[in-house]
């Protein structure tokens, strides 16, 4: 089964949290793994990674990235492109499970900006 949804988030979120997914893959850090190095809920970077749920990185969360990375300097966890935009609309298909119940991947298809 496949669904499409919509969302609406800051360019800056949304780069963000993709550029620290990014980092983690490279580490080959699991998300429970630097959800435990950061000291905050287990589940909280699955949460954070999903595009269904709004949880997001906040500033305190820099700092707890940028350690559990291993960094010396926050700008270093923050090396990623200025956003273009300050709102986006993204699209993203889902394909789930036989049953319909658990994602089995996700792929964002259209990502705008909002003017």
């Amino acid at each position: 089964m496949e669904k499409t949804f919509t969302f609406e988030t800051t360019q800056f979120d949304f780069d963000f949290i993709n550029h620290v997914k990014n980092i983690r893959k490279s580490k080959k850090i699991s998300k429970d793994q630097l959800s435990l190095k950061m000291g905050v809920a287990k589940s909280f970077v699955g949460n954070v990674e999903s595009y269904t749920q709004r949880h997001k990185y906040s500033t305190r969360h820099i700092s707890l990235l940028a350690k559990a990375f291993g960094y010396k300097n926050i700008s270093e966890l923050m090396d990623f492109p200025t956003p273009e935009y300050d709102r986006i609309k993204v699209t993203v298909k889902q394909i789930y499970n036989e049953s319909g119940t658990k994602v089995m991947e996700s792929e964002v298809v259209k990502i705008e900006g909002i003017e």
